[in-house]
């Protein structure tokens, strides 16, 4: 079967004709009679016959215009790229030597040599009979739309060979996909049906239709991270207008990815792939529209619409997991802030199980900065926590008051109350060792939250307003990442203001400040230590929603301490210690729980030196070295005093340990 060939589109005719009347002018001029040469410019030519009938030679080459003209594909390459009538000749001479490269011989046989010539301005202005200095500039639409552009050492010298974009040929012979010759072009499906923010599609809709018939262009961005749905609103925001969307990946095509836009008849919607942007932030994807009845060549520049896409509260998590899953939501699903894009990724991986779905979720969430933040382990749950019963309720409310924040500020609509922030801020203040960290430890692991404690020696930074940077990204990265944020020794960041003396004081002011505003705004989990409670500025504890004092330990509260630090039996049921006075330790040594555990590990090592048991003898030991540290000094009359009070323990120092 023999296969038949495409038709000839209409603007290739047109150079071929045109060429085979220049050949016919030069074979009149030409000396040495036919063949040779001549022959193989007639192969050349061949392709394209005279058409039938008489005519003179203007006529035909008339015709043949407007037929390329009128073909669907070169006419709406001149007219989306407002080519004028010598750019039209310029563009299709291009491109038909891209098509046939023994083209290239003729235009040097039309230059009277018998070389391959370069398409060049001067061949294209003998083919077409261009006016004497015609030639394509800079300044010309085929340039300024990247159709074609020089490759010469002198660009815009009349001699200089010109090369046209190779996926613009494809477009004009009507290859397949011509489109993703460059990458990062792609024409996307369908979007889905439902839309997780209608009101904002409607004020998008009104605002495009409002400024595209006034006769102005208009480029919709919408911000927010990775996964939130950008893509997919600017989409839906397509179908609803009627019109086809390009997706553009690669910032890098610029003036490409419009032009290849408007031959296939869509709008560009920019979404770059790396989104390094703003991994920590809003990073911006737009979707640019023309005015209605506007020609390509007249179009001003386009008015900046933007929007920040709001988060998804936990009634449009569950319902987006729903769609995809008919399994109940995990608790990341509910109480975490997550993007559409992660909840998909979690309903993904549901067939693994739960710890599947959470490590998922952890992973799309990202990697916290380790050189600003320190990662802290969290091994004790709300049985090792030791504190007074008020405190502990305070730290049961904080933990509610994160799991329940949706329900409350959504369902329950309190979150007018709070427009600036979501989150949930606590302040734990209290001596030094009486469990402030433990806490932050415990809650994070209630709550499965990973804990970070700021690095000080990294975020303040002895230059102007670098301090101020670092803040900004640790809190960015808390927020995306869903962690809780560990301000340990707090004073040192959240110090009170003080008088302006000199440039000092003054930007000391503005970082404070910073955080203060910062706090206000920060929609994670931030729990602040300080054992220095009246150094804080009393700003910051008006935006601390929950404040915990901790108190020493009263002497119940020491005697648990002391019965979790020293047990009778350690690993595998091995005794390690003996006649243990606990009662008496923990109702005559006035101690904080970091003391009774410092004082615990230092006996066991005292005793396993000495190849015995724990005794008391040993945790008085250890607690007397544990007592000067602080200048105070213990005294007894006997190491291992007996339960009938026959010892006596005196202290002398600076403050009263035991009685």
């Amino acid at each position: 079967m023999t296969a038949v060939a495409p038709p000839t589109p209409a603007w290739l005719r047109w150079v071929r004709l045109a060429a085979r009347t220049r050949v016919e002018e030069a074979r009149s001029a030409w000396r040495g009679g036919s063949g040779g040469v001549h022959a193989q410019i007639d192969d050349i030519t061949a392709d394209t016959p005279w058409p039938a009938g008489t005519g003179r030679d203007a006529d035909v080459l008339a015709a043949a215009r407007a037929a390329a003209l009128a073909d669907p594909a070169f006419g709406r390459l001149v007219r989306e790229c407002g080519l004028g009538d010598r750019e039209c000749e310029w563009v299709a001479l291009l491109a038909a030597v891209q098509v046939d490269p023994r083209w290239e011989r003729l235009l040097g046989y039309l230059g009277d040599d018998l070389r391959p010539g370069a398409v060049t301005p001067a061949a294209a202005a003998l083919l077409w009979r261009w006016p004497p200095g015609t030639q394509p500039g800079p300044a010309g639409a085929a340039v300024r739309w990247l159709l074609a552009a020089p490759a010469g050492a002198q660009p815009w010298a009349a001699a200089c060979p010109w090369g046209v974009d190779p996926d613009v040929v494809g477009y004009l012979c009507g290859t397949q996909d011509w489109w993703r010759f460059w990458g990062g072009l792609d024409l996307p499906g369908e979007p889905e049906a439902h839309c997780l923010f209608p009101e904002l599609l409607d004020e998008l809709r009104a605002a495009a239709l409002a400024l595209t018939g006034q006769g102005c262009g208009v480029e919709l961005e919408l911000t927010g991270p990775r996964g939130s749905g950008r893509r997919t609103l600017l989409a839906q925001l397509c179908r609803d207008l009627g019109l086809r969307p390009l997706l553009v990946t690669d910032p890098g095509l610029g003036v490409r990815a419009l032009r290849t836009a408007r031959l296939l008849d869509a709008v560009p919607l920019e979404a770059p792939e790396a989104e390094a942007e703003a991994e920590a932030g809003a990073a911006a994807v737009r979707l640019l529209l023309r005015a209605t009845g506007v020609r390509a060549g007249c179009d001003g520049p386009p008015v900046r619409l933007t929007w920040r896409l709001p988060g998804l509260d936990r009634r449009s998590r569950l319902l987006l997991w729903s769609r995809d899953t008919d399994l109940p939501a995990p608790a990341a699903v509910r109480e975490w802030t997550m993007t559409p894009g992660e909840v998909r990724a979690a309903a993904a991986a549901v067939p693994a199980g739960p710890r599947a779905v959470t490590a998922v979720v952890r992973r799309r969430l990202g990697a916290v900065s380790t050189t600003l933040l320190n990662p802290v382990h969290c091994p004790y749950g709300w049985e090792d926590l030791v504190v007074a019963e008020p405190v502990l309720e305070q730290l049961k409310g904080i933990e509610n008051q994160v799991r329940m924040a949706d329900g409350v500020l959504d369902e329950w609509g309190f979150g007018r109350l709070t427009p600036g922030s979501r989150g949930t801020t606590a302040l734990l203040a209290g001596p030094s060792g009486t469990g402030k960290t433990m806490a932050s430890q415990v809650l994070a692991r209630s709550l499965g939250l990973d804990l970070f404690r700021v690095d000080l020696a990294e975020v303040v930074n002895k230059y102007i307003g670098e301090t101020e940077k670092r803040l900004a990204q640790v809190f960015d990265e808390c927020e995306r990442c869903d962690v809780l944020l560990l301000f340990d020794e707090a004073d040192a960041l959240f110090g009170q203001r003080t008088r302006v003396r000199d440039a000092h004081d003054r930007f000391a002011n503005i970082e404070i400040d910073y955080l203060l505003q910062r706090m206000e705004s920060f929609d994670g989990v931030a729990v602040l230590t300080t054992n220095r409670k009246s150094d804080l500025d009393p700003a910051f504890l008006r935006r601390i929603r929950v404040v915990v004092d901790f108190l020493p330990p009263s002497p119940e509260e020491r005697l648990r301490l002391w019965d979790s630090a020293v047990p009778a039996f350690g690993a595998g049921g091995v005794p390690v210690s003996e006649d243990v006075d606990r009662a008496w330790l923990a109702a005559e040594l006035d101690l904080t729980g970091a003391e009774i555990k410092s004082v615990a590990l230092s006996a066991a090592f005292l005793a396993r030196g000495q190849g015995r048991l724990i005794t008391t003898g040993h945790l008085l030991d250890a607690a007397r070295r544990e007592l000067a540290k602080r200048g105070a000094v213990l005294r007894t009359e006997s190491p291992a005093p007996a339960r009938t009070g026959q010892a006596t323990v005196l202290l002398t120092g600076p403050a009263e340990v035991a009685r």
